[in-house]
């Protein structure tokens, strides 16, 4: 049941995925199509294939395929490919991939088809088919124009493969360039970082990002900072993020100094990407050099998620008395109670004595208890 509960989630994600990418471009009548009813062939079809019983599945949709009354014969197809290619008939599920295509060019399945099409060629090693999809064809030539330097485009796959019109869209494009990552990436980086700077939206300049954090080369570290830098905000955030998370031994390097020309939003998310990383030094860096009481805070409360314990009981013998609650609240995300009783047995401030008590009665550990036990007792 858990299973095909999960395998049903697959498919609205796919359905989400068609609806975000292609909802308005399609013509009324796949319109009305993909939101027919869905009949119960497709419906025991769907069923089999979250149990994962690919020959009954197959059975079920080759039928709704072939029926002219199914109402969503566009949807069908895709769920044919899909089942065909999860039973090992990859021939036939990119058949009728090109099926799909040619019948109902403006149905929502097409892209989630086509997307299937990539896993395919990536799985068979066709890198022919996935440059054909990541590189689109260059403009007429000028008269008198120099030859153009990068990656050739590969030659046409066979039509099996592809369309006679090339139309993949940026997500599409990133999808096959992801795929080559690992045979060229020193022809793919490049790719990637103008797809960056040069798209409208965010969303596939971020996803190039994802691609490109991903890589060990020098040349796509290097963009990931640019992008960090000087890209749009929300392209910022997402770069700094994939720095944090996928970069090497220079992450906190490279964070520390995309942090020095960064705004507000950009320090926070690498204030952030260094307390999951654990990255204590550049984390106190920030605490001692940063003016802005809220980035500072929330350096200490990165300290604290670090587990930088040692670095906050230092910093709180010699803060005012105002730094010394941020403090308090960095030790208690370290959960470091030796800490808390030590203050709670040593600050002469009320008030701050107090905070560090409801930290330690909110913190719970044993050693908490047992101490605040001793300190009811003695009242």
């Amino acid at each position: 049941m858990k299973r095909r509960q999960a395998t049903r989630l697959v498919m609205v994600i796919a359905l989400a995925l068609a609806w975000v990418s292609g909802a308005q471009a399609l013509v009324p009548h796949s319109s009305a199509e993909a939101l027919a009813p869905e009949s119960k062939r497709l419906g025991r079809a769907k069923d089999y294939i979250a149990d994962e019983q690919w020959p009954r599945a197959i059975e079920e949709l080759r039928a709704a395929v072939a029926d002219s009354k199914e109402p969503r014969r566009d949807e069908a197809l895709y769920w044919l490919a899909h089942s065909l290619n999860q039973s090992g008939d990859q021939a036939s599920a990119v058949e009728t991939i090109g099926r799909l295509e040619r019948d109902f060019p403006a149905s929502m399945w097409v892209k989630p088809a086509r997307s299937l099409r990539i896993e395919i060629a990536v799985r068979l090693n066709r890198s022919d088919v996935l440059w054909w999809t990541a590189l689109p064809p260059p403009p007429p030539p000028a008269p008198v124009a120099p030859k153009p330097s990068g990656p050739k485009r590969a030659a046409k796959p066979p039509p099996i493969w592809y369309p006679d019109k090339y139309d993949p869209d940026t997500d599409l494009r990133i999808q096959a360039l992801g795929g080559l990552m690992k045979t060229d990436a020193e022809k793919v980086v490049p790719i990637l970082g103008q797809i960056v700077f040069e798209s409208e939206h965010p969303g596939p300049a971020i996803r190039a990002v994802f691609m490109l954090a991903q890589s060990s080369l020098p040349e796509a570290r290097e963009t990931v900072v640019r992008v960090a830098k000087t890209a749009p905000e929300a392209v910022r955030l997402a770069a700094v993020r994939d720095l944090g998370r996928f970069g090497g031994p220079e992450a906190s390097k490279d964070l520390l100094n995309v942090y020095t020309t960064a705004d507000e939003p950009v320090k926070l998310q690498i204030v952030k990407s260094l307390g999951e990383r654990a990255e204590t030094l550049a984390l106190v860096h920030i605490v001692e050099s940063e003016k802005d009481g809220t980035l500072r805070f929330s350096a200490i409360a990165g300290l604290g998620q670090a587990g930088g314990v040692v670095q906050l009981a230092r910093m709180y013998k010699s803060a005012t008395l105002q730094r010394k609650r941020p403090i308090i609240v960095g030790l208690f995300i370290a959960r470091a109670d030796g800490e808390l009783i030590r203050i709670c047995d040593t600050e002469i401030d009320v008030e701050i004595r107090k905070e560090a008590l409801g930290r330690l009665r909110l913190l719970g550990t044993p050693k908490a208890k047992e101490y605040l036990q001793k300190v009811s007792e003695k009242r």
